[in-house]
């Protein structure tokens, strides 16, 4: 401790003579070239033969990246030890700490501070943690304090906390707390004998309370996390499950970083009830050379719901002249309709020279879905060459039809080049008209229709182009044209254009119209290529100004002779409260009104009503009505109702009424569902991050989330 003398004091000098003086007479702490920057606003004496410096006032004191804020200063220049009273405030490396009273060394960049608090920006802007306690030992960049607090209510009186006999915190990297109490006001609620909090990573990875539910199979639960930091390198989670039903369960979940091993984690978790075991493991690896890298994803769970193994494992290796890659992934679940999933898949680049290049790939695909087994096989070699706007392709392959591992229909299933040469050429030269071409000469093979026939394809494509004739209007175009020649005699030729009419007819009126046609000659004898006519036009009016728009828009197919539904959509603002929408489906077809759909909101603060109805005028029926109501009942009470109601079935799909107490950083909610008889209560501290707790009497705790009411219907319903 620095005592304060009178001897011999000089009379206050002002704030840039002291500078001066300090500089130019005293010896400055620290490293050699390293100075102390003391500035104050009222008045300031110097001891010389103590070397003690007081300061009065505005106190601000900055040396190297470190800056110290007080009313009183005493510091001996000498040795760097200093004494700020009153407002204190410590900046370290863009942390702050405020208190009452620091004892600190500009040299050794230790020392104390009495009634300290901090607030912890967390990263992204999460939000962040308020941190106080009786003292804090200060260390270079490690804090450590003594009966502290924290929280992440912003309240002056905090709702709730997490008191600690420790806390240390490692500026930028991570809080460590020892003697852990969760405290709801002034109750206790949870003990946790070690904590880490990692201040560089998602909030949802740094605190985790306890979780409780209920469920038909596990009951009553309570699932608790618990952060672990060993060092940068070495970090997880340790988990400790209590099920009412089922006993308990334990898991880890480890992060580690080795420099020679790559990085990864490791998981493990078990409940080992004698009827309902629960076993689920996982394994991530990362391992990088200089010009190669190697991983692997893999987990298992066996439990009543689910048994599954899945794994991805990839090898890639990248050289200044070759890239290859390698990946094996295995899927095996029983109870789904894709039981089995294996498949091996590899690619090889190689580039020859600075124009020639040579691409392998290959993959295999095993899939056992609805208990039938399914083989496909993939695989292209291909030779390429460049010069200039010219591209040469030599290719031999086999495809499968991608809508094979889909629910939808295929034509097709493979298709073999056997082989294919191909010529490209990206600009004919043409002036203002940036055609390209294409050329293939080939052999082919198809399955299941058996069909093999060589073929000579040639065509010409525009890319999409836009013109401008006038202000407000544009026009996008483009098209191709080609033929193929099959052996046997059978051809195929197509000319395909698509021309796009954006008109702005006024400021708020612009129209669209776009027109597509396929016209085709002849036909394939294969499925893969087959071309198909097509002719359509489609148009869209719109109206926009700044409370609202309206859009008319439709369509005509000259093939099928039919129109698609008109549809006008509308949507008024007519003031911050309230807003409106309409649609009408019209059917030119049949001449008839399929749907009218309206909807009304009504919205300030807290306050929301909102109502839509799906109306038939075909069927004369009323399909479906849609309501959602939000009151607030007082400051902190609020009330809301939520229905769809199905007039031909004469009867609720949903009905939902929620009670909400808003308590600043809890939440009191009670729900009532009357279409499927559920009552439930829940509690929700929102803290590091939100802790639910409740009761349901059907499912537990997920009818809380009350969502806006999705779209009444799909265009075209």
């Amino acid at each position: 401790m620095i005592r304060e003398t009178k001897k011999n004091p000089l009379r206050p000098l002002t704030a840039a003579f002291l500078l001066f003086l300090l500089f130019s007479m005293a010896s400055p702490v620290g490293a050699a070239g390293e100075r102390v920057h003391i500035a104050v606003s009222e008045a300031g004496s110097f001891d010389f033969e103590e070397q003690l410096f007081y300061g009065y006032g505005g106190v601000e004191i900055t040396y190297q990246d470190v800056v110290l804020k007080g009313r009183q200063l005493v510091i001996n220049l000498a040795t760097g030890e200093l004494e700020l009273r009153g407002d204190v405030v410590l900046s370290h490396d863009g942390q702050e700490l405020s208190g009452s009273f620091l004892v600190y060394n500009l040299e050794t960049g230790e020392g104390s501070l009495s009634e300290a608090a901090s607030e912890l920006e967390l990263p992204e802007k999460t939000g962040s943690i308020f941190i106080s306690g009786e003292a804090v030992h200060i260390s270079d960049q490690v804090y450590q304090v003594q009966n502290a607090q924290f929280t992440t209510c912003d309240h002056t009186d905090s709702h709730y906390h997490v008191a600690a006999k420790e806390l240390e915190l490692y500026v930028g990297e991570k809080v460590v707390i020892r003697r852990v109490t969760y405290y709801e006001g002034k109750i206790p609620l949870f003990y946790w004998p070690y904590l880490v909090i990692p201040l560089d990573m998602d909030i949802d990875e740094r605190f985790v309370l306890p979780v409780f539910g209920f469920s038909e199979r596990e009951g009553y639960y309570m699932k608790t996390t618990i952060n672990y930091q060993l060092s940068s390198e070495h970090y997880g989670s340790v988990y400790l499950d209590l099920f009412s039903r089922l006993g308990v369960a334990a898991g880890v979940r480890h992060n580690y970083v080795f420099d020679t091993l790559g990085t990864g984690s490791i998981y493990l978790y078990h409940l080992p009830h004698q009827m309902d075991p629960i076993w689920e493991a996982a394994w991530k690896h990362g391992l990088e050379g200089e010009n190669w890298s190697l991983s692997t994803d893999t987990s298992y769970k066996d439990s009543w719901q689910t048994h599954s193994l899945s794994t991805t494992n990839r090898l890639t290796v990248s050289l200044p002249k070759l890239s290859a890659e390698g990946k094996v992934t295995y899927r095996n679940n029983p109870n789904q309709r894709e039981s089995e999933f294996l498949e091996f898949d590899g690619r090889w680049r190689h580039t020859l020279t600075d124009s020639w290049q040579l691409d392998l790939r290959g993959n295999w695909t095993e899939r056992v879905r609805d208990g039938q087994t399914m083989k496909l096989l993939n695989y292209r070699a291909q030779s390429i060459y460049k010069q200039d706007k010219h591209t040469f392709r030599l290719t031999a392959e086999q495809q499968y039809n991608p809508d094979l591992l889909t629910d939808q229909v295929s034509a097709w299933r493979t298709v073999q080049r056997l082989p294919e040469l191909e010529w490209e050429m990206s600009d004919l030269g043409l002036s203002g008209l940036p055609l390209r071409s294409n050329v293939q000469i080939g052999r082919y093979g198809e399955r299941p229709s058996l069909v093999i026939k060589d073929r000579v394809l040639a065509q010409l494509t525009l890319p999409s182009r836009t013109l401008r004739p006038a202000s407000g209007i544009s026009i996008n175009y483009r098209g191709d044209g080609g033929a193929a020649f099959y052996s046997g005699g059978d051809r195929q030729s197509w000319l395909t254009g698509r021309i796009s009419l954006d008109q702005r007819l006024s400021s708020r009126l612009s129209l669209n119209n776009t027109y597509e046609q396929r016209l085709v000659w002849g036909e394939s004898p294969f499925r893969f290529d087959a071309k198909k006519p097509t002719q359509r036009l489609r148009s869209r009016l719109t109206y926009t100004e700044l409370k609202g728009s309206l859009t008319l828009s439709g369509g005509y197919d000259f093939l099928k002779k039919q129109y698609d539904y008109l549809a006008l959509v509308g949507s008024w603002r007519s003031s911050e409260k309230w807003n409106m929408a309409l649609t009408v489906y019209y059917d030119p077809n049949s001449r008839s009104i399929p749907g009218i759909l309206p909807m009304v909101e009504y919205k300030t603060g807290d306050t929301l009503l909102k109502a839509a109805v799906n109306y038939s005028p075909v069927q004369q029926v009323l399909k479906r009505v849609d309501a959602q109501i939000s009151l607030p009942l007082g400051e902190h009470v609020k009330v809301g109702y939520a229905a769809i109601y199905e007039p031909p079935k004469k009867a609720f799909s949903r009905g939902q009424i929620t009670l909400d107490f808003d308590l600043h950083c809890r939440t009191i909610s009670a729900a009532y569902d009357h279409v499927k008889g559920r009552v439930a209560f829940q509690y929700t501290i929102k803290a590091f991050p939100t802790l639910p707790i409740g009761w349901d009497s059907q499912d537990g705790l997920e009818m809380f989330k009350l969502d806006d009411i999705a779209s009444v219907v799909g265009e075209g319903e």
